[in-house]
């Protein structure tokens, strides 16, 4: 009987076949929601998924890059999970943080998320990220954030912009 050895994956392959995988499923329950579920059940359940995404990916970062409870290190830890799909597709993706003192704005010019899946579903993805998503990932920083929806591309304007602060 012969071995096989599964063959070297480059850390690159590894993680677009995972993000691959990540896109795919995420496709999979989105065609299956639609036509089993009602358009309150269906934002609930993407809104439950989104939040699972910003908490997981938080609860790591936060860990690894150390980062503190400042409007600073909340718009660090928004480029951060942002820079996936920044990563894996740069063309179609611009994103970006302003610091105004104790006031950070993040930008998302074009989000292949948004492309390909949100603005094709009947669902307020502006509330998916800002409410949940958002939300779950600076929750592990230790302090409490509010998250403004200044510009979306369901309002039908050109980019995505939010407002960062952190809450008295």
């Amino acid at each position: 009987m012969e071995m096989l050895v599964c063959p070297a994956m480059s850390v690159d392959d590894k993680y677009r076949t995972l993000y691959a995988a990540l896109m795919g499923v995420f496709n999979d329950i989105a065609q299956f929601a639609t036509s089993n579920l009602d358009r309150q059940q269906f934002q609930e359940l993407v809104n439950a998924a989104m939040h699972g995404v910003g908490w997981s990916a938080g609860k790591r970062l936060v860990k690894v890059y150390r980062l503190k409870p400042t409007v600073e290190d909340a718009m660090r830890l928004l480029l951060l999970l942002n820079n996936e799909s920044l990563a894996y597709l740069p063309k179609l993706k611009q994103i970006y943080a302003e610091l105004d003192g104790e006031v950070g704005y993040l930008t998302i010019r074009r989000d292949p998320w948004y492309d390909w899946y949100f603005k094709h579903l009947p669902i307020n993805c502006e509330e998916s990220c800002s409410r949940h998503e958002f939300v779950g990932l600076v929750s592990h920083l230790g302090g409490n954030f509010n998250i403004e929806v200044l510009e979306s591309l369901p309002r039908g304007d050109e980019r995505c912009r939010f407002r960062i602060t952190k809450a008295k």
